[in-house]
């Protein structure tokens, strides 16, 4: 119960209490405020108790989901030109713009912003 009272006129409860009361508001279907009431304690302070870290109930143990771990489905390969590589497939509005290997920058800087006007 009440371990002491200080000048001011709070009261300082045991740590037991403190556990019993928070074991008891924990109960299903209990009302903290009356069990509070009942017990002469303020109800914010008990639900400030139940808050508490070192009071509080247990963690539930996590859940783990089973998983299924599986290929992913091959993609179709790209077309092969020479050295390995695969010629650009550039999609604008309506148009496709295929731009082989070893085109010229300009050429292809030109293209792109005709077609973008």
């Amino acid at each position: 119960m009440v371990e002491r009272t200080m000048r001011n006129g709070k009261k300082v409860y045991t740590s037991a209490f403190k556990a019993w009361m928070v074991e008891h508001a924990r109960v299903p279907g209990v009302s903290v405020s009356g069990l509070a009431v009942r017990h002469g304690v303020n109800a914010n302070l008990l639900r400030h108790w139940m808050r508490l870290e070192h009071w509080s109930a247990p963690a539930a143990a996590p859940v783990l989901l089973p998983v299924t771990v599986t290929q992913p489905e091959p993609c179709a390969a790209p077309v092969a030109t020479r050295e390995g590589s695969a010629p650009i497939e550039i999609v604008l509005g309506e148009a496709i713009v295929r731009v082989p290997i070893g085109v010229d920058l300009q050429h292809l800087r030109l293209v792109l912003q005709a077609l973008r006007a």
